[in-house]
């Protein structure tokens, strides 16, 4: 049943495609009047490197990751046709990957958003406060995130090692 899971990761990357699509185009509002100051706080770094760090994490882990492991799942049933250990591991795999994924960048570009405006707005004794709270929910998204990818890899490890079982008549 990797098929199944091959095309869940799958579509979750373009779902995650289709939200950085929306992302960069919030970059584009400066020219319409509706001032988000996206540019200037990537441009001023800082507090609003965070800001780069979840947009591009969020692209590597969210859409191109995401589609790695549909490649791995579809990999291990059509190339090596193997049977997937365990559907239940690989839907927590799923479930906990996007929950680390999409809390661990979204946290992170939301702080630098914030800590951005402030330094934009000149009151560089409020970014830490104002983001520093974020740190730890971000770590325990990261580990969520990590977690998922061991229970991951685990389940393909096993599905790859262990020896169908010989069909019956």
């Amino acid at each position: 049943m990797s098929e199944k899971w091959c095309t869940r990761f799958t579509l979750a990357a373009v779902v995650h495609g289709l939200i950085v699509a929306i992302w960069s185009g919030l970059f584009l509002l400066d020219q319409f009047g509706i001032t988000l100051n996206l540019a200037r706080i990537v441009a001023g770094g800082s507090a609003g490197t965070w800001f780069t760090m979840g947009y591009l994490l969020y692209l590597l882990t969210g859409v191109l990751s995401m589609a790695a492991w549909g490649a791995i799942y579809y990999f291990l049933s059509k190339t090596l046709n193997k049977p997937l250990y365990s559907d239940k591991l690989a839907l927590v795999h799923f479930i906990l990957f996007n929950m680390g994924v999409i809390g661990a960048t979204w946290l992170l570009g939301y702080a630098g958003f914030l800590g951005g405006s402030l330094a934009i707005a000149g009151k560089a004794a409020e970014i830490h406060p104002t983001i520093v709270v974020f740190v730890q929910p971000i770590g325990v998204f990261v580990a969520i995130g990590a977690l998922s990818t061991l229970i991951g890899v685990s389940n393909i490890l096993v599905s790859f090692v262990k020896k169908a079982k010989p069909e019956t008549p």
